[in-house]
């Protein structure tokens, strides 16, 4: 081997012995943000599940609610024309009586 040889692989040599840690560094650094990024990520997906949990539970509630208001407001009409027909089966007996 000449020294031009030399030369070049003592290049090489040194810059992978300087440029390789820093890339090193720099893909740990990335992967490091990456999985905080996710962690974080991960937090706000609990946070939207609670939520969406929240809301299902009250809108349960208001199903249930809507379902007593509807039998309550069934039973008053239901009430209410039972009313109806006493009053006219008395006009009716009063009306044959004159």
């Amino acid at each position: 081997m000449d020294w031009a040889q030399w030369l070049a692989m003592g290049m090489i040599g040194a810059a992978s012995v300087i440029f390789l840690p820093l890339w090193a560094v720099g893909m740990l650094s990335e992967i490091l943000a990456h999985r905080r990024a996710m962690k974080q990520g991960g937090a706000d997906i609990e946070a939207i599940v609670k939520q969406v949990q929240a809301l299902r539970e009250e809108l349960n509630a208001l199903r249930d609610t809507s379902t007593e208001h509807h039998f309550s407001l069934q039973a008053q009409v239901e009430s209410l024309q039972e009313r109806v027909r006493a009053v006219e089966e008395q006009g009716y007996t009063l009306h044959r009586r004159d």
